[in-house]
């Protein structure tokens, strides 16, 4: 009776710890779980933040002004300016044939 008791009595101990220590994992992975959402959403701001300046940067009116002081560049009077249009090509079905290939 007595080597039951113990047998008991340790397996309750280490039982016992496995769940502290299950705790204690479960507490640190969730507190870095929330430390990675915190992180997501300092990222997903910064983010929002970088399109928005990309935006600002990109604007039409911020490039024409630039290309208009920094460049020197001006929009063509209408009597210089060519429309090119594109003329669709045959395409043929024939396979290129490469010089001296199939000739002994």
């Amino acid at each position: 009776m007595t080597r039951l008791n113990v047998i008991l009595f340790f397996a309750l101990i280490f039982s016992s710890l496995g769940l502290v220590n299950a705790q204690h994992q479960a507490r640190k992975l969730y507190i870095e779980l929330e430390h990675l959402n915190q992180t997501e959403k300092q990222y997903n701001q910064e983010y929002g933040q970088l399109q928005l300046e990309q935006s600002t940067w990109a604007m039409h009116s911020r490039i024409e002004q630039i290309a208009t002081q920094q460049l020197q560049m001006q929009v063509p009077d209408a009597k210089r300016i060519q429309v090119v249009s594109l003329v669709a090509q045959p395409a043929f079905n024939q396979p290129a044939t490469v010089q001296g290939e199939g000739k002994p």
